[in-house]
């Protein structure tokens, strides 16, 4: 999850969203191992809200540590990388 320097000016500027929006489609396809990838933009704007959600599924942590230095993986993390001011992270085992 990310907080974006002026959600507005930031991902509110359409250039900016369709970037990362092609870079999340990028990497759904270009990929090996990566089962699911989406991106949440939030609508509501509440103090302790986070403005966008990367959620991904992986078949492996050895496929999800291959992700980390992805080339297209480092793409999205250049486009969102200016545009933030936190970032929060979350890697998690389901059973």
């Amino acid at each position: 999850m990310w907080r974006l320097r002026d959600f507005e000016r930031g991902l509110g500027d359409l250039a900016n969203k369709h970037l990362i929006l092609d870079a999340i489609a990028a990497m759904r396809t270009g990929i090996t191992g990566l089962r699911a990838v989406e991106i949440g933009i939030n609508r509501r704007r509440a103090g302790d809200a986070a403005d966008l959600a990367l959620y991904t599924e992986f078949e492996s942590w050895s496929a999800l540590h291959a992700y980390e230095i992805h080339p297209l993986h480092e793409e999205l993390k250049r486009l969102i990388g200016p545009l933030r001011v936190e970032r929060r992270v979350v890697d998690y085992e389901v059973s």
